[in-house]
């Protein structure tokens, strides 16, 4: 069970940067989750070799500098 979660958070984290790049508060905004829970996925899909840093940062929901992600390659 907790595998599927995870492995929808990861789907739908993916998607969403398919469409842009964007912090973690964005992606989850687009994506109906909060943005701990997206916080959590970025760093596995990193690893993973799905995602990358741009080099960017962005203005978080709450008004402060997060990262910027996209897809990688």
């Amino acid at each position: 069970m907790a595998g599927e979660l995870r492995a929808d958070h990861q789907r739908r984290i993916v998607e969403a940067l398919r469409v842009s790049p964007a912090g973690a508060s964005a992606i989850a905004e687009r994506v109906g989750l909060v943005a701990h829970q997206v916080g959590k996925r970025l760093g596995e899909l990193e690893r993973a070799g799905a995602i990358e840093q741009t080099g960017r940062t962005v203005m978080s929901a709450a008004r402060r500098p997060e990262r910027e992600w996209r897809v990688r390659g």
